[in-house]
């Protein structure tokens, strides 16, 4: 029977974060981590397109999902300034990038190693290819499988990307100690749309304004570099707003936000008598992407995209600027799990202490990062909270 002081389970950003705190607080406790995968920090290599967004220099509740006067406690404690000096001092140094904060050197594999390497270097455990499906309270603390524990502390994800690591799995052992979980959905993640006009515009990439609509009521916006998709659409702004989406909801796009709808208009008119003899497919180039000239045209009527602007009647014009400021796509779902970078949702944050992520209802027992009922949009806040529960948890857990 393995004995430890405390056993983190689960080997990501929150619970690596947890068990370096835990040692920094405490040399002479014995530490663990449970990971069902064969590695530790699988997901934190693939955060940020490789390079790993892991923090934010602009950290503030008001970018967060859930109960934020309890992020704002979490917050008050484990900041920017705290991030940077966690990391510093594994050997983080870091650039900024539009207040996105990322390793110098570019490389999440680097944010990975330091966490890995720390622990190694302290005699943290790693357990690997372990799944636990039980947690068992005993006298003397905790039982999982055929390890013993003073203190838990469950770090084991929600359920955005599976094939890392995160499928949901651990909830339930909070939730048999008393816990309430909040359903779960996707969040930050492609989303699927009626595809006739996207597949035609697939690779696109246009800086737009996207606005989901319910019944026409204004559900959330955002802007920013989007990409159409052979599916539907992607890019950050989508991202931003999937976590509102649902089936039947309708994405607007606005592929001129700087331009009014009457001063798109007069901007095309004005290409049309400028260039009269300019085929149809070359009049909106320094516009808009080229390649988006086909489809809209199409769309706007015009049997020939070597139809010269000469002909276009007021109607294809109308056509052509509602396509460009009000392109509208019925919403038929997210792209899933696999391809969410968060979820949200999880367990209730009340059943936790602020100070300390230590459960009101179970005594020894602690929870850290995405299994909690709180989720951020893009930009470091996601990883910002893993590493602060974390941190919060550890330091607690080895006092």
């Amino acid at each position: 029977m393995k004995q430890y002081d405390i056993l983190i389970i689960g080997g990501g950003a929150a619970g690596l974060a947890a068990a370096v705190s835990a040692r920094k607080e405490n040399n002479n406790i014995k530490i663990g981590i449970v990971e069902k995968s064969d590695r530790v920090a699988k997901k934190i290599h693939a955060t940020g397109n490789g390079r790993c967004n892991f923090t934010n220099m602009d950290i503030k509740s008001d970018y967060f999902y859930g109960d934020r006067a309890f992020v704002e406690k979490i917050l008050a404690q484990f900041g920017t300034e705290e991030a940077l000096l966690f990391f510093k001092e594994l050997g983080i140094m870091h650039r900024v990038e539009d207040n996105r904060v990322y390793p110098l050197s570019n490389q999440a594999s680097a944010v990975a190693d330091c966490l890995r390497l720390y622990l190694t270097e302290n005699n943290v455990d790693f357990i690997t290819e372990t799944f636990v499906s039980e947690l068992e309270r005993t006298p003397n603390g905790f039982k999982v499988g055929d390890i013993e524990a003073k203190k838990v502390i469950v770090a084991t994800g929600g359920k955005a990307q599976p094939n890392l690591g995160s499928d949901g799995s651990g909830y339930k052992l909070l939730e048999q100690f008393g816990h309430t979980p909040t359903p779960v959905r996707c969040a930050l993640v492609s989303l699927k749309t009626e595809n006739r006009i996207t597949k035609l515009l697939k690779g696109v990439k246009v800086f737009a304004r996207v606005t989901l609509f319910e019944k026409e009521k204004q559900v959330a916006s955002d802007r920013g570099e989007m990409l159409f998709t052979d599916y539907g659409v992607s890019g950050i702004p989508v991202m931003q707003i999937s976590r509102f989406a649902k089936k039947g909801m309708i994405l607007e796009i606005d592929m001129l936000p700087d331009l009014s709808r009457k001063e798109a208009l007069a901007e095309i008119y004005e290409r049309v008598y400028n260039l009269p003899e300019r085929e149809g497919a070359e009049l909106f180039s320094g516009l808009v992407n080229k390649k988006i000239a086909i489809p809209m045209l199409k769309y706007a009527g015009v049997e020939k995209t070597s139809a010269k602007a000469k002909s276009f009647t007021d109607e294809n014009i109308r056509k052509c600027g509602g396509f460009l400021k009000k392109l509208q796509l019925p919403v038929l779902g997210d792209n899933g799990f696999e391809n969410a970078q968060v979820s949200a949702g999880g367990i209730e944050l009340s059943g936790f202490y602020p100070h300390s992520m230590e459960s009101k209802l179970m005594p020894g027992l602690y929870a850290a990062g995405e299994i909690l009922d709180v989720d951020a949009i893009c930009g470091g806040y996601n990883l910002h909270w893993a590493w602060a529960t974390g941190v919060l948890a550890g330091k607690s857990a080895a006092k």
